[in-house]
């Protein structure tokens, strides 16, 4: 185990300006010459990030960091990884115009944060150097970036943006971010990586308002013009708490990735399925509260899979919908709306939502009238204990197949468009809670619906113990039960 000593044991591995500043940098060495430096300013830090090696570490020492742009570059191993960290949680502020980047392999960052200022440059934090020299399996964990944002809103920054691949981002708090720009992005091209592998994990995403044009995204994973190759990256078991920037609160823009065990709690948007294929969508929950604007998931491209998700009390419609079925251009370019394809709803629960609508969009004067083809829409539960009837269609439902569907207390009879779905029981279904807070059928429908022992990510297994979470109001509900 390392310890901090205030001695200096030079090795012939250090570059000879680390002398000069030696005596001001807390050094130890093992045996295996891993090396770990306490550091006080940026020029310690410069220093001993010169030549840094596998297994060692630089410890930031306790206190304001302020115009400090830091670098961490270097090629760790698997079982050796170099570290940079806070002396002490919390304690480590980085103020003014303050940035951090990585670059180079197993590279693991934990417990800075960032507040009073905002980014220098593109990034608060950015998995790269340069477009040539980025991060692959390297880890922050344990970030705070709170309120560091730009105070000019049309200047677009990033507070995270991933690059490279098999990367993380987990247990960390962002929140407050007013200017333009995804809070997190995964920056995907030939160069600087496609199939990824990240995973963004564990977080928790607090309040961001309303940005007012599109570029208020929580988190974006790729863009139009690489939407076709897949990223394989998975997004799991976050919080996004009152993240209301824009009507896509998670915006996905490659294939191949996977969203799972989220939390979103009264945040005006929705998880949408924007670009690329073959996607899935399980075991997250949706918590409305009722509040203007919250949705749930929207789909638009081939192959998606939503499934074993719990939908509750979202009041929006149209593209923020519990469940939006997008109509879609015959021919449209990598930016436009690509048909819905071989899509499986399935195994989900709805209760008291607003809106659940397929062929949401649809505009023959605008050439977007494709409806959705070869897809399935089964096993799922809609329950309404209000006068709502949620479903409704903009255009043709002969694209999907109906199975095995419950609606409580009376199913939808006719949608909008005159066509009478078969596949979707009328039956009077009573709902009780389980300890998880979630609403589930008594008698238990085995058949219809998410899993009954589906429960939500805990807000305290997100983010970090040592920094409040300052969210939207009071939770209405823990993760071990309801209070309204």
């Amino acid at each position: 185990m390392r310890t901090e000593s205030t001695s200096y044991r030079p090795s012939n591995r250090f570059p000879g300006s680390f002398l000069a500043t030696g005596l001001a940098i807390c050094l130890t060495t093992s045996s295996a010459q891993a090396a770990s430096w306490r550091v006080h300013d940026a020029a310690e830090f410069t220093t001993a990030a010169a030549a840094l090696q596998p297994g060692d570490e630089i410890v930031l020492a306790d206190g304001t960091w302020t115009d400090t742009r830091l670098l961490l570059k270097g090629q760790g191993t698997e079982a050796a990884p170099i570290t940079l960290r806070a002396q002490t949680p919390g304690k480590v502020i980085l103020s003014g115009r303050s940035d951090l980047r990585l670059a180079g392999s197993y590279l693991q960052v934990s417990n800075l944060v960032f507040r009073n200022g905002y980014a220098p440059g593109d990034a608060v934090v950015a998995f790269r150097e340069s477009s040539k020299a980025v991060a692959s399996h390297s880890r922050v964990t344990g970030l705070v970036i709170d309120d560091y944002t730009n105070p000019d809103a049309s200047d677009q920054d990033y507070w995270v943006s991933l690059y490279g691949n098999h990367n993380r981002l987990d247990h960390s708090q962002l929140r407050g971010k007013t200017n333009a720009g995804p809070t997190v992005v995964v920056v995907r091209d030939a160069t600087q990586g496609l199939d990824n592998q990240h995973r963004i994990d564990h977080n928790w995403f607090g309040p961001r308002p309303l940005l007012g044009v599109n570029g208020g995204e929580t988190i974006r994973v790729g863009t139009s013009d690489t939407s076709l190759s897949d990223s394989n990256s998975t997004v799991e078991n976050n919080w996004f708490e009152g993240c209301d920037g824009e009507t896509e609160i998670v915006s996905n823009k490659s294939g191949g990735n996977t969203y799972r065990g989220n939390v979103f709690y009264r945040s005006a948007g929705a998880l949408t399925l924007r670009h690329g294929n073959g996607n899935r969508v399980l075991d997250n929950v949706f918590l409305g509260d009722d509040k203007a604007g919250t949705g749930g998931v929207r789909i638009i491209n081939a192959d998606q899979t939503v499934s074993n998700n719990y939908f509750e009390r979202l009041a929006g419609s149209s593209n923020r919908s519990a469940l939006a079925i997008m109509d879609a251009q015959a021919d449209p370019p990598l930016s436009g709306y690509a048909p819905v394809v071989n899509a499986t709803i399935s195994r989900n629960t709805f209760v008291d939502v607003a809106k659940i609508s397929f062929g949401v969009g649809h505009d023959a004067a605008k050439g977007i009238d494709v409806a959705a083809s070869n897809s399935r829409f089964s096993a799922n539960l809609i329950v309404n204990r209000t006068s709502k009837n949620p479903p409704t269609a903009a255009s043709s439902l002969a694209g999907i197949a109906f199975s095995g569907n419950v609606q409580s207390p009376q199913a939808s009879t006719v949608f909008q468009d005159g066509t009478s779905p078969s596949g979707v029981e009328s039956r009077s279904v009573t709902l009780q809670q389980a300890t998880s807070g979630l609403w589930t059928p008594t008698p238990a429908l085995p058949a219809t619906g998410a899993d009954p022992a589906l429960a939500m990510t805990a807000r305290e297994a997100t983010g970090v113990d040592w920094y409040p979470k300052v969210g939207e109001v009071a939770l209405s509900r823990t993760s071990t039960g309801v209070d309204r």
